[in-house]
């Protein structure tokens, strides 16, 4: 696992406050992996959500150059 599986960096705080909706503050950089929610030991599922929301950021035109 990246990160610990501890109260403080569940749900809304996986990986850090301020991060848990798969964006970073960096352009067009989002997360995936054990690093973020639900985290690894459920196999895909922070890459499907991660991808799901990027497709919400280009529907409302938040994607792109």
């Amino acid at each position: 696992f990246q990160g610990e599986l501890s109260l403080e960096q569940l749900f809304f705080n996986r990986p850090v406050p301020g991060w848990a909706r798969y964006r970073t503050p960096v352009r067009n950089l989002w997360l995936c992996g054990s690093a973020v929610h639900p985290g690894g030991g459920i196999m895909g599922a922070p890459g499907r959500i991660a991808a799901l929301e990027v497709l919400k950021a280009d529907r409302r035109g938040r994607w792109g150059a």
